[in-house]
């Protein structure tokens, strides 16, 4: 089994319409490519079949040197490697073609509601980059006043999960791990001894999972947090409750969010959860 590593972030490639609404998103790729090194690949796309509602929004992005300008205006004074690319055409192929081409090691997007291409970007781009980019993808919903201090992992002991989690202790490593496991009694008007039954079990597959993986996790701040009922009900709820600064999550697993990451619970929990979320697709032997 893997033990653990710091990620080295070669280049990321940052997502963006270039508005006010993508600043956040871009401050988290800038940070992130200051710590580690790395080049900044800015994409912004014309998204070709949206029709009349971008025609505003294109020709504000047409004048390459214009954009280029908002592009490093934004930069500020950061000393951070950095290009912008613009194409016209479906925003998922070109993000996924050129993070492939340009080597990209991570996605960075943000968040926007009410609007048209923040829906886009929330929902259909970010769903279907999980389904085909190689890539992790984060996307930033809060202003990153500092690097990530926490995250929590949904983990329900499948291999996703196991490279989700993986993921985010090689990228952040000074960020304080909580791991989340939500255990089902199949039923939610179960006895009590069944639902305690059901929490034996997991206190063991929490065990198994600790100890097939005991390179990745040596380190003494791995805490975990063991609740009963559906993922897709309990996390958000849970996150909502204890503020956290990352939520991370695979895109496969046994049950529940895990298992619907790239669909409609990752999509809901990317817009009702307070914190940036980091999707991790699984990587096939």
């Amino acid at each position: 089994m893997e033990g653990p590593s710091t990620e080295n972030l070669r280049c990321i490639l940052l997502a963006t319409d270039l508005s006010a609404r993508c600043d956040r998103a871009q401050d988290r790729a800038v940070q992130l490519a200051r710590e580690h090194g790395a080049k900044l690949i800015a994409v912004c796309v014309n998204e070709t079949s949206l029709g009349d509602v971008l025609t505003a929004r294109r020709s504000q992005v047409v004048d390459r040197n214009a954009a280029e300008r908002r592009f490093r205006a934004g930069l500020g004074s950061v000393d951070v490697q950095a290009e912008l690319v613009l194409e016209t055409g479906h925003a998922v192929e070109v993000i996924r073609k050129t993070a492939e081409a340009r080597h990209c090691d991570l996605i960075v997007t943000g968040v926007a509601r009410d609007e048209t291409l923040g829906r886009l970007l929330l929902g259909t781009t970010v769903e279907k980059l999980a389904r085909e980019a190689a890539q992790p993808i984060l996307v930033v919903r809060e202003r990153p006043h500092h690097d990530y201090r926490d995250f929590v992992a949904a983990v329900d002991f499948s291999e996703g999960s196991r490279q989700a989690l993986q993921a985010a202790l090689a990228l952040f490593p000074d960020a304080r791990p909580l791991l989340f496991h939500a255990f089902s009694a199949h039923n939610a008007h179960a006895e009590a001894a069944v639902v305690e039954q059901a929490r034996a079990k997991a206190d063991n597959e929490v065990t198994e999972f600790m100890k097939r993986n005991a390179a990745l996790l040596n380190r003494p701040d791995i805490e975990w947090k063991i609740e009963h009922g559906l993922p897709e009900d309990v996390l958000p709820d849970y996150v909502a409750r204890h503020p956290t600064e990352l939520l991370v999550v695979g895109t496969h697993g046994r049950t529940g969010i895990l298992r619907t990451a790239i669909g409609s619970v990752a999509e809901q929990l990317i817009q009702h959860t307070p914190c940036d979320v980091l999707i991790v697709r699984q990587r096939q032997p």
